[in-house]
C-alpha cells in the first residue's frame, strides 16, 4: 500500500469518527489528558503506528466538529446506531476519485480507553481495494509531557503536528480552535 492510499484512507476515518456529533448517536468526548493510539490498517495490521496526543475539551471538540464538517460534504449516506455498548455505522463517502463504503464499530468508556474497527470497500484510484483499519486509544495520564500543549499529536520519527492548528488552518471547523 503506498503512503498516499493510506493518508487518504486516514482521512476518511477521521471523518467517521466526527460524525457523531451530527448524527443521533452522540459519541462521548475523550477524557482530557495523554493518549496513546495504536493504528493498524490491513486485514492483519501489516501498517503499524503509535501516535500519543494530548487532548483537552476544545481539542476534542475541535476535532468532532470537522470530522462533522468533513461528513457533511463528502458523505450521502450514513446510518448511525447504538447497540448495547457498541456505536454502530455505515456510511458512503467520496473524496475526489475514491468512493468508500464503509462499516465501523466504536467500544469502549472514552474514559480509560476506546476501539475502533472499519472495514471499507474502496473504488477510485488505482485498483479496487478492501481496507481494515484499528485504532486503539489508551488513556495514559491527566497531565500531558513538558513542552506537549493541548491539540500535539506525536508522531513517530519525532514529528509533532497541531490538531488544532491543522484543523484551523482548512477551515473545516464550525468553532476557531482555542488552546
Amino acid at each position: 500500500m503506498n503512503i498516499r492510499r493510506l493518508t487518504l484512507s486516514s482521512v476518511f476515518v477521521l471523518a467517521l469518527v466526527g460524525a457523531a456529533v451530527a448524527d443521533p448517536v452522540e459519541l462521548p468526548s475523550r477524557r482530557p489528558g495523554y493518549w496513546e493510539i495504536s493504528i493498524g490498517h490491513g486485514s492483519k495490521a501489516a501498517f503499524k503506528m503509535t501516535v500519543h496526543a494530548c487532548i483537552d475539551a476544545a481539542t476534542d471538540k475541535a476535532m468532532m466538529e470537522a470530522g462533522t464538517s468533513a461528513m457533511d460534504e463528502m458523505c450521502s449516506d450514513r446510518e448511525v446506531k447504538r447497540e448495547g455498548d457498541a456505536w454502530i455505522w455505515d456510511t458512503k463517502c467520496t473524496m475526489g476519485p475514491m468512493k468508500t463504503s464503509s462499516h465501523m464499530v466504536i467500544t469502549g468508556d472514552f474514559q480509560s480507553a476506546y476501539q475502533m474497527e472499519i472495514s471499507s470497500d474502496v473504488t477510485g484510484l488505482d485498483a479496487p481495494e478492501k481496507t481494515v483499519m484499528t485504532h486503539k486509544g489508551k488513556w495514559l495520564s491527566e497531565a500531558c509531557p513538558a513542552g506537549v500543549k493541548p491539540g500535539d499529536m506525536q508522531m513517530p520519527g519525532g514529528i509533532t503536528i497541531n490538531a488544532g492548528e491543522m484543523i484551523d488552518s482548512l477551515g473545516v471547523a464550525k468553532t476557531p480552535w482555542q488552546p
